[in-house]
This record gives C-alpha cells, structure tokens and sequence, in this order.
C-alpha cells in the first residue's frame, strides 16, 4: 500500500508565541513573547462555523437542499502554564496594564503630580515639565490615575502630554483617550514606566484596565518533508488576531508549582500562509508572522515556598493544601450592523466585530486544614446584621505570596481587593504590601461557603473547603 503525503506534523517541531497587538485585530511587527512554559498543550483557535441549514417547500426528498454561512467564532485556550517572571505578559493579557515603578516628576519633588486641566487628548500640569517624557510612538511611559490610563505619545506644550487609549497608539493615529474614565482637574496621577517583559529591575505593578489589550497568537507547523507533495511548502503559520483572556485559573496544590490557565482566550479572526498552487485558501495572507519566542530560562514559582494570608491580612495560614483563583471577564461577542475591519482591510464576513469586557468576576477557592477558630467565626459574621452602615459586611483581605527556588529575593503576590489607587512608597519605591483595602473600597472579600468536613476512613484531618467571592485584585512582583 502507498501512503501519499510523505510527512507528518510533530508536536516537537511546533512553534508558539505570543504578541500584544498595536491595533486591535492587526498583527504587531514581532510576535516573540512566551508567556511561561506551558506544559498541557495548547488548543489553537481554529474557526468554528454556524450554518443556517435550508430545506425549502416544495421539493422531493427529505435532504437538506443548500446551506448559507452564518457567524465564525474563534475560541483557545493554554490549559496549564507554570508561572514564571516571564509570565507578567499573560498576567497582564488577563488584567490590564503592568508598570514600573513611578518615574520622578520633574518640578514636583515627589512621586505624584496632579491634573490642573484634562482634555480627551492631553494632560497638563502647569507644576511640571513633561517634555521628557514624551516619546516618539514607542510608548514607554503612561499616564495612572486611579483605574484610568493614558498612554503618552507625541505632541503639546513643556507641560502637556498628548495621551491615547491604547499602549499602541501614537500622535498620527486618529484615536485618542483614556483607557478608563477621563480623569478631571485635580485628579492626582502617576507617570510610569510601562513594562510587560524583559530583565530590568525594579518593582512591576499589575493596574486593572476598563479595557483588556489584545494578543496575536503566531503558531508555526514544521516539517522537514514537503506535506503533501513537492508544490506544497512543508511549513505552515497561522496568526490568531484580536484575542483577549475571557476566562483564567491561578492555581497550586500541595507540593506542585504554582500554575495559570487560560480557560478560554477569544479571538476575532485569522490568517495564514497556505497557498493552493491555482488560487489561495480563504484568508491567506503574505503578512503573516512566525513566531520567534526565547524558550525561557527561570525557574517557576513552588507551592511550598508561598505564604496565604487571610481575614485582613493578621495571619499567615500554614496548612493550606490548594487554592484556585478564578477570574472571569465575561466576554460578549459584539456583532453590529457595520463594515468589518480585518486586519487592516475592510471585509465582508461574519467574524465578530470587537470584544467587549463585562462585570469582572473573581472566585478563590481554598483547600485548609482546621487549624484555628477564625474560619468558623468569618463564617458566622457573613450572616451578621448590625443595621449600621458595612460594619457587619466589611468583607477582609488575603494575600498570596510565592517565590523561586533559584532566587529568594524575587517574590510574585497577588492581592484582594485591589488598592483604590496603584500608589508606590516615594522612599522605598516598594509597594505598601500590608495596606488593608477592605474597609476603605467597600465590601471586601467574603465567604461564600466554607464547609467543615469530617472525612471517612483514610483522612486524619478536619478540612474546610472555602469559597471566596473578591472585588478585585492588585498583582505585583518584586524583582531581584
């Protein structure tokens, strides 16, 4: 028997990575950044067809007669990744915006300067000289205030800074804004260093955006024989645009390392290298890139090494044996009655038009082994009722803190609430680690539930298996 095609596409042979996109759905220059080492494999967002099945009246048979095309959908996922310092990119593909520490403000003298008037498309501030900070498109710095951000492009006087929505927009695009709220006069605001990757150091603080940014996913086949025949190369790229993280799980189990999911990544649509010798495939494109990530180097973040505080942050439980943290960005796909822009040329198809972010939703759960009281009390004070103001609903703050085995000194914690301001100690030019939030930005975390168990035969121990609802999250590294 001849078997005709003379290759087979190995899993040892495929390349990946990722890239954040400078236009929503439109592929950057490079797509060269690995989120982490990923070790359950990826589910490629391959399209998925609806079809509106046509029977008609008044024809023989029961068949099915024709068929029209209705809407794509493009849906990934990356189900387990160790967390590494290279993993801040997925982190923030999930969150909002990563930065470093607040640059000092020229005539200011300290870290913060305030508003003195705002537009949609500038910042001023008569106190300070700005100029520095502006750059040439490249986007190195960012304007923070609160939740919003304003990435700085070229243009305006000493003491302005033009700013825009998105990390990739400059003075020549046509956008311009906040990603957030448009800040007033007398807002305070911080101008950072943005910082998504790389060795420099310093602290790097994850601020939650109203907007997610979005990813191309460059993922390469390889074959050292011509698949299919000599006509046809033994290689194919395939570009996935437009993607954003509607769903993620950070999550360790006892003497594990700890580990992130993308549970469920969105894109808008693709394209592709494939080219048929007489005509070319549905979305075949000469621009596509390959993708040209460094397998990283650095050791991932252990379970055992890790700290959990909960209840105001006034204890750190030992004998915790898993925890998983969900977040949901409740994702809808948005089709309208409009002319689609695919990577940068307008189309007729039935991909979706954008992504568009609804309420955030954040679940931990926590395996724990009885060890104190506190766990039966917080659970008792959920159902309390004062009638006066929060006081019985405060809700409490956790922390999770992990490090590496090859550097101590290098620490990922992830905390809830978020703080209501990104703020970084002038002195130290550390985050303000202990900081309760849980009494000054509402109703904190609170349990759900969190059931006593007492096992059958085999277990020794009394477990409480808690389910904790949280507003928000602040993640940060300190770098060595």
């Amino acid at each position: 028997m001849t078997v005709k095609g003379g290759g087979r596409w190995r899993v040892d042979q495929f390349q990946f990575a990722i890239g954040e996109e400078l236009i929503d759905g439109v592929q950057p220059a490079a797509i060269a950044c690995n989120v982490g080492l990923i070790t359950g494999g990826i589910d490629l967002p391959c399209p998925e067809y609806e079809w509106d099945v046509f029977y008609g009246v008044g024809r023989d048979g029961r068949a099915r007669k024709d068929m029209y095309r209705g809407p794509q959908t493009f849906t990934g996922a990356i189900p387990e990744m160790y967390v590494l310092f290279n993993t801040r990119k997925a982190f923030e593909m999930t969150l909002g915006e990563l930065s470093r520490a607040p640059e000092c403000i020229p005539c200011i003298g300290a870290d913060e300067g305030t508003f003195s008037a705002t537009t949609v498309s500038a910042a001023t501030d008569t106190g300070s000289v700005l100029t520095s900070f502006k750059s040439c498109g490249c986007d190195s710095f960012a304007v923070f205030s609160g939740i919003t951000v304003g990435y700085i492009g070229t243009g305006g006087a000493a003491n302005t800074v033009n700013v825009f929505p998105t990390a990739n927009l400059c003075a020549c695009c046509a956008a311009s804004g906040w990603n957030g709220p448009q800040p007033a006069a007398c807002d305070v605001y911080e101008i950072r260093r943005i910082c998504c990757v790389g060795t420099a150091t310093g602290n790097k603080y994850l601020v939650g955006t109203q907007i997610l940014p979005t990813m191309a996913w460059a993922a390469r086949y390889r074959n050292s024989t011509a698949h299919g025949g000599c006509c046809v190369g033994g290689n194919m790229t395939v570009n996935y645009l437009g993607g954003k993280v509607n769903r993620a799980t950070i999550s360790a189990k006892s003497g594990e390392h700890l580990m992130l999911a993308w549970d469920e990544v969105v894109f808008r649509d693709l394209v592709h290298d494939v080219a048929i010798p007489t005509t070319s495939l549905n979305k075949q494109s000469c621009t596509v890139r390959t993708p040209t990530a460094t397998f990283p180097t650095e050791q991932p973040m252990l379970f055992s090494q890790g700290t959990i505080s909960l209840f105001d942050l006034c204890t750190d439980f030992a004998r915790i044996r898993s925890f998983s943290l969900e977040i949901n960005n409740n994702l809808e796909t948005e089709r309208y009655i409009s002319t689609i822009c695919s990577n940068g040329s307008t189309v007729i198809t039935q991909i979706p038009f954008e992504l568009v972010e609804g309420n955030r939703e954040i679940t931990l759960e926590i395996e724990a082994v009885m060890e104190t009281r506190e766990y039966w009390e917080h659970l008792m004070r959920e159902g309390a009722d004062t009638g006066t103001c929060l006081t019985s609903k405060a809700g409490f703050d956790f922390r999770l803190e992990f490090r590496n085995c090859a550097c101590a000194a290098e620490k990922l914690v992830i905390q809830g609430p978020a703080y209501t301001a990104p703020t970084v100690v002038a002195s130290t030019r550390a985050i303000d680690s202990d900081t309760e939030q849980s009494q000054t930005c509402n109703v904190g975390a609170v349990l759900n539930s969190a059931p006593h168990v007492i096992s059958g035969e085999g277990e020794n121990l009394v477990l409480v298996r808690m389910n904790i609802n949280v507003p928000s999250l602040t993640i940060w590294w300190d770098d060595a």
